[in-house]
């Protein structure tokens, strides 16, 4: 073997130890959302009240998300008493719950401007007087009859295995195709009177340098509640049911498609600092 050749090699298990390292430590995926204290019109809807909290303790879930979960990436949820340009820069992703159409607009452009700068969105949409955020993007949300959910890869089939018959509750609602089409969106899903309940965007695909996008037409297939008069309505979390798996497989798609890759920690450049300079120093010592 040549000098060069073997110095190469070891410069390229060097490069791939400096990767495996990166990936292992990176930041978590941060997913942020409005607290009560600005969203009380949404009450145990907002993302800091107890109809999300199955949610949000499943995206903590290392057996769902994290280096040894269904998806390879640990995920960390926060409540912003706040919604500015300062508060959303240190999320990867925000949440716009079931937020009244006037409590949202003093942070509207906020979330518009994070979006369009690369950050995600995850819009639970639900009705007219809930659909402010998704409004100022061009997709609005109009009534639907109510009927259960389909729809294929990527959301209704993925990791977290296959939903079918993802049900609405409460206020329903739908999306309008025309305005996802002209937004360069995808159809999420559709109700069994053809009604689309869902759509979904990948990075970029919405406006250049845009993040990955989602809006649901009725928040009650991801959140979980008992006032319905069933045992319990719209998704469960341990174990899953179809609403379940719909939500981290859509959640899933989402984040892996996003506007913002996982950030290194401190210790990665560290490490990759220290991959570099042994390279450096190898390739030196096969000089001499």
């Amino acid at each position: 073997m040549s000098v060069i050749s073997s110095t190469l090699g070891r410069s390229a298990v060097t490069l791939a130890l400096c990767g495996a390292a990166l990936q292992a430590v990176a930041a978590p995926y941060v997913v942020a959302g409005a607290g009560q204290a600005i969203t009380s019109d949404s009450g145990q809807w907002a993302w800091d009240g107890s109809y999300l909290t199955g949610f949000r303790a499943a995206l903590e879930n290392p057996i769902y998300f994290g280096p040894a979960g269904v998806v390879n990436r640990s995920i960390q949820t926060t409540t912003l008493g706040a919604v500015n340009a300062g508060t959303l820069a240190g999320a990867n992703m925000f949440v716009g719950t079931w937020v009244s159409d006037a409590q949202a607009a003093p942070f509207s452009a906020a979330v518009t401007s994070f979006f369009l700068g690369g950050g995600d969105l995850f819009l639970l949409q639900d009705d007219s007087a809930h659909d402010g955020l998704g409004s100022a993007l061009g997709i609005s949300t109009t009534a639907s009859t109510g009927s259960v959910s389909n729809g294929g890869a990527p959301l209704f089939n993925g990791p977290f295995g296959n939903a079918t018959d993802v049900n609405q509750y409460y206020l329903v609602g739908q999306l309008d195709g025309a305005a996802i089409a002209a937004h360069n969106g995808h159809v999420g899903g559709v109700n069994a009177d053809g009604q689309i309940t869902s759509a979904y965007w990948k990075a970029g695909e919405y406006a250049a340098g845009a993040g990955a996008l989602f809006i649901i037409a009725d928040i009650d297939m991801i959140s979980t509640t008992t006032a319905c008069g069933l045992p319990l309505c719209g998704a469960d979390y341990a174990p899953l049911n179809a609403n379940g798996i719909y939500a981290l497989n859509t959640f899933s798609f989402l984040q892996s498609n996003g506007g913002t890759p996982p950030i290194p920690e401190p210790e990665t450049y560290a490490l990759m600092l220290a991959g570099l300079g042994l390279m450096g120093w190898m390739v030196r010592r096969r000089q001499r």
